[in-house]
């Protein structure tokens, strides 16, 4: 079973791809967006952003790497399904705004100073037992079951897949040596031992003859 610490280099790693670069690996990836495109077709409707399903879907990819088909397929149906909790999620308000919307003229008529705290208190009690509420129940919760399962399936594979190794990290090279002003470069003691070198400054080799002599 995959750590903590291999699970998170897997992320870093996938997230550091850049993307297929063979004719087969682009062939794939290719099909992958096709099959994505299907789905946004069976899932996203005319009145949804179409580019908001495909973020989703790429994040997902992102994040378990699906390398089969069936790894593919289980991404679009967990990308579909999340897609479907959040379109219940805003019919889920849209049926309490109009419970609150319709309820509050008749509760400010029976109670004197009633303010909207008490008009949706109301409001939520009347939604509650409305047919409308108990079907979209219902269809969240198929939706969940399917989202778990995909989820699930997802996660299992990717705690089985044996961990990529991390990128070696970039061998840093040796920063310039600081110079103060007015400082001297330090001479090489190798030179100094080198033969037919003097230690004074600007003289090179054997002392000529006619120096000696003199």
């Amino acid at each position: 079973m995959a750590t903590e610490l291999q699970i998170a280099a897997s992320r870093i790693n996938g997230a550091r791809s850049q993307g297929p670069v063979s004719i087969d690996g682009k062939a794939r990836s290719s099909q992958n967006a096709v099959r994505h495109g299907l789905t946004a077709k069976t899932v996203v409707l005319n009145n949804e952003d179409p580019a908001q399903f495909k973020i989703l879907c790429e994040n997902l990819a992102n994040d378990y790497q699906p390398q089969t088909e069936y790894e593919h397929e289980l991404v679009s149906q967990l990308a579909g399904a999340r897609w479907k909790l959040r379109r219940c999620n805003i019919v889920e308000k849209g049926i309490f705004d109009k419970a609150v919307d319709e309820i509050r003229p008749k509760i400010q008529a029976e109670y004197e100073g009633a303010d909207e705290e008490m008009v949706t208190i109301f409001a939520l009690e009347q939604a509650i037992d409305s047919p409308r509420l108990k079907s979209l129940r219902r269809y969240m919760t198929q939706i969940l079951r399917e989202e778990r399962h995909a989820s699930s399936q997802l996660e299992k594979i990717r705690r089985e897949r044996p961990p990529q190794p991390p990128a070696p990290a970039a061998e840093e090279k040796n920063a310039p040596v600081r110079k103060e002003p007015g400082e001297r470069e330090p001479e090489n003691d190798a030179s100094r031992n080198e033969p037919g070198k003097s230690g004074l400054t600007g003289q090179i080799g054997p002392v000529p003859v006619d120096q000696e002599r003199r």
